[in-house]
This record gives C-alpha cells, sequence and structure tokens, in this order.
C-alpha cells in the first residue's frame, strides 16, 4: 500500500528536476541537428502533386508529428466527455 502514497511524476509541476528539462530541451535539440545533417532521399522527386512534394522539406516529419499528437491529445478529451462516467456511478449499486 506504500507504493499508491507516492506522488506522480508531473511535468508542468515546479517540483521537477532541472535535468528533466535539460535532457528534453537536448533532445529536441539533437533531433534537429540530425535534420540538418542527415541526407534524406526524395520520395515523390518527380511527382506533380503538390502534397506529395510537401515531404521533402525541411522538418516536415516534426510538424506532422507535433500535428498528430495534438490531434490525438485533442480527440482523447474529446472522447473524454463521452466516456466518463458521473460521479455517482458507484453509488446507485445495491
Amino acid at each position: 500500500m506504500s507504493d499508491m502514497s507516492q506522488k506522480q511524476f508531473v511535468p508542468d509541476q515546479p517540483t521537477v528536476d532541472r535535468k528533466f528539462w535539460i535532457a528534453l530541451w537536448s533532445t529536441c535539440g539533437i533531433s534537429i541537428l540530425i535534420e540538418l545533417l542527415v541526407h534524406r532521399h526524395e520520395h515523390f522527386k518527380g511527382s506533380d502533386s503538390a502534397l506529395a512534394s510537401t515531404t521533402n522539406f525541411f522538418g516536415f516529419y516534426v510538424v506532422m508529428g507535433f500535428l498528430a499528437c495534438s490531434g490525438a491529445i485533442l480527440l482523447a478529451k474529446g472522447l473524454g466527455l463521452f466516456l466518463k462516467a458521473r460521479e455517482n456511478y458507484y453509488d446507485d449499486t445495491p
């Protein structure tokens, strides 16, 4: 039971260690450097489609990942409104 009494890790709390934020920002910086240094193959080089050629731009996958994660969070919050149980859900049982 003593394991349940421990506080959960929440990144927004002011008690979060500075090392966590340094590691987070370092990881972001390294991923941007890798994007600059690594040669990516242009998959749709000869394509006439504007949508297909956008994958060749710098930072496309960063933006796509951010939008996908943000969309998943917004979808989960929206589903939470419909799937949430009432506060007194278990009080009505005999």
